[in-house]
């Protein structure tokens, strides 16, 4: 058995770095992912990948971890968070076809869902992973809906 990888994008080395904890670690033949929430330096969809504006918070020590800002809109906010799983996935050397299970975390569950699922349709295709969606007062970025944490296999275990 080989020891677990720490997967940590370079648009992110600040989260690994000043708030010590990984994108993602490989482990097992599977990948294990932090929470994501889609986030950006002004509340507008970022016009790159959805890390963007993660790394635009995170990259000095004394930036705290509220100083992330949710994008405003719900429907880009998770866009932008399905993005962000998208790439962390990508730096591990998988894709989102390889998702075995997501744990959602939603903010005002019944006003977003019907936004959500036409998003994470987008994203996820079939065969589908098992989904579990909790409903939650509140996240730790300041106007987060949503925060996806996944499980997926890694296409490159033996």
């Amino acid at each position: 058995m080989t020891s677990p990888k720490r997967i940590i994008p370079p648009a992110l080395q600040g989260v690994y770095d000043n708030w010590h904890f990984a994108p993602a670690v490989v482990a097992n033949g599977l990948i294990f992912c932090s929470g994501i929430i889609g986030t950006s330096p002004d509340g507008e969809p970022p016009a790159q990948d959805g890390l963007a504006g993660a790394k635009a918070t995170t990259s000095e020590a004394s930036n705290a971890l509220t100083a992330l800002m949710a994008v405003r809109d719900p429907e880009a906010q998770f866009s932008t968070a399905f993005e962000a799983l998208r790439a962390v996935l990508r730096a591990a050397g998988a894709d989102m076809s390889d998702l075995l299970e997501i744990t959602t975390y939603h903010v005002e569950i019944s006003r977003h869902m019907e936004t959500f699922m036409r998003v994470r349709d987008r994203f996820i295709l079939a065969p589908y992973p098992a989904w579990t969606a909790i409903g939650v007062s509140e996240l730790i970025v300041p106007g987060g809906l949503l925060e996806i944490r996944a499980v997926a296999k890694d296409p490159n275990a033996g």
